[in-house]
């Protein structure tokens, strides 16, 4: 038997051949039907689909329209923009920052030395100082 439950063709000898042929083609009939039921299937959901389309698009529209979100970001993006130039310059500065912190480290150091140097020398002159007539008063420390 075939798929539509008719006996096979070759055991209906007697049969006009025209209709023996349009027989064998009720089988390819039937899965075409199929097929077609299945795409009139997809084609309501693709009407109900595209039915939404209008809401979201007066949606998307309100929304954008209501924060400005869009050219709030095209401002935004145009400040960065605009300042982009500065900011690669206050990067090549900050690049050179660890080096010139050093430097200025080792000349503090210098610095120190010889601030501690230049007390050594003078501090004999203080005391010098402290001795000649019109120095320093000695008061109690030297009696």
């Amino acid at each position: 038997m075939n798929p539509l439950g008719l006996p096979p063709l070759d055991r209906l000898p007697n049969l006009p051949a025209g209709l023996n042929k349009a027989l064998g083609q009720l089988s390819e009939i039937a899965q075409n039907t199929v097929l077609l039921r299945e795409i009139a299937r997809a084609l309501k959901q693709v009407t109900a689909d595209t039915d939404a389309l209008p809401a979201i698009r007066a949606d998307m529209a309100r929304v954008a329209k209501a924060t400005g979100v869009l050219s709030k970001m095209d401002e935004r993006m145009a400040a960065i923009e605009e300042a982009m130039p500065v900011l690669v310059e206050v990067q090549r500065h900050l690049d050179q920052l660890p080096e010139t912190m050093g430097q200025l480290l080792t000349a503090l150091d210098e610095l120190n030395r010889s601030v501690d140097t230049l007390q050594g020398a003078v501090a004999p002159m203080g005391r010098l100082a402290n001795r000649v007539p019109g120095g320093k008063k000695s008061g109690a420390a030297g009696a």
